[in-house]
């Protein structure tokens, strides 16, 4: 039976999941294409504004302007659940539904997640490298959050208490956030010692990193602020305060790299990747904050392999040829993805899907849960 929720406000809800169908071959899980329908009320910002104008604009990666025209055009997406011109300018309080959304998720490491530790109102888990914390625009079931449902049944009223990027690893919980208590034990309120409250949280977080490079010897800290835009993480002095402390572990000679322990007082987007290219040092194997990655690290160490986000197709690639797109289709207009796999798939390696970049632990100030040292953090390990 197809999943009924009621949408809250300003959420894009999932209102038809289909039953996944999994294939595991080649180090990867794979989902196999289905059709979903979502249901959205119209968001502040998209008031004013043409629905092909926000779909383009809020979701690059999943259609074009002129895909959401034709869908308009079949019914294939409505607003208030009517049929409108792809002209026609939104209003405040009214809903948009899209129907038989075709998806390809892109295949993530099948690595098996550990769970540390499990209550009745949370569950703490190893995330692996490659694999997203919770749904995005790419992914529903090919994501932590959606396994841990299907492999362990964790409650639906779990949500996640901090989040890792997809190529890195290590402590993530989540836990019944709707229950003040249980939100607290996890989320404490910060001290209030300095007029930044979020540089004083109540919960330690630790992690590693092997970097380009010797790093000092002595503890390095770092409080660049970090701002979010147009879709980039940067180093800006109009960002949010960012606090990290580091500590060298050890240096290699060999592959010039050293390795990094991390402690945390704030927890920004990308924040230790930052941090460390800000000092010149970024993680050897990152290609998003390594600028000299293709050209030096990995000429030096050709038994590497290149990482990156969960974007697996080259950025030059028009949208309606993205591997994972389109998300319309008629039998007029195949699904080229599907063609595609048909014959010889294009799929990442899951070596490429990670950086060396892992949460070892996170202590609150009645718990704690870590998770072991990385392969990487062996100096003979390079990929």
């Amino acid at each position: 039976m197809p999943k009924v929720a009621k949408p809250r406000k300003g959420k894009t809800t999932v209102i038809e999941t289909p039953r996944p169908e999994f294939i595991f071959e080649g180090g990867l899980r794979k989902v196999l294409p289905y059709k979903q329908t979502y249901l959205a009320q119209v968001k502040q910002r998209w008031v004013n504004r043409t629905v092909p104008e926000i779909f383009a604009s809020e979701m690059p990666r999943r259609c074009t302007q002129s895909m959401i025209v034709e869908a308009m055009k079949r019914g294939d997406v409505l607003v208030n659940d009517s049929i409108v011109s792809p002209d026609y300018i939104l209003k405040g309080g009214e809903s948009l539904r899209s129907n038989n959304c075709h998806r390809h998720e892109p295949p993530v490491p099948d690595t098996p997640i550990k769970v540390i530790e499990q209550g009745k109102d949370y569950v703490v888990f190893d995330k692996p490298h490659g694999i997203t914390v919770h749904p995005n625009e790419l992914s529903f079931f090919n994501t932590a959050l959606e396994i841990l449902r299907r492999d362990h049944d964790i409650p639906t009223y779990m949500h996640a208490i901090n989040r890792l990027d997809a190529v890195t690893s290590g402590v993530v919980i989540f836990a019944n956030v709707s229950d003040t208590a249980t939100r607290e034990r996890f989320q404490p309120p910060s001290t209030t010692d300095t007029n930044d409250t979020e540089l004083n949280s109540l919960v330690q977080k630790e992690y590693v990193c092997r970097v380009v490079g010797e790093f000092p010897v002595d503890p390095v800290v770092v409080a660049e602020p970090i701002l979010p835009q147009g879709g980039k993480v940067t180093i800006d002095p109009a960002g949010k305060p960012s606090e990290t402390r580091f500590e060298r572990i050890w240096f290699d000679t060999a592959s010039n790299t050293s390795l990094v322990r991390c402690h945390l007082k704030t927890g920004r987007q990308h924040q230790i990747r930052l941090h460390v290219a800000h000092l010149q040092h970024p993680i050897a194997n990152d290609k998003l904050y390594n600028p000299d990655y293709s050209t030096d690290w990995a000429q030096r160490n050709p038994n590497a392999t290149a990482s990156g986000e969960t974007r697996f197709y080259p950025v030059d690639i028009p949208p309606e040829r993205q591997p994972y797109m389109p998300y319309y289709v008629t039998p007029e207009i195949p699904c080229h993805k599907c063609k595609e796999e048909q014959g010889t798939p294009n799929v990442p390696n899951p070596n490429d899907m990670k950086i060396w970049l892992r949460a070892i632990r996170y202590q609150g100030p009645d718990w704690k849960f870590e998770v072991d040292m990385p392969d990487w953090a062996d100096p003979n390990v390079l990929k």
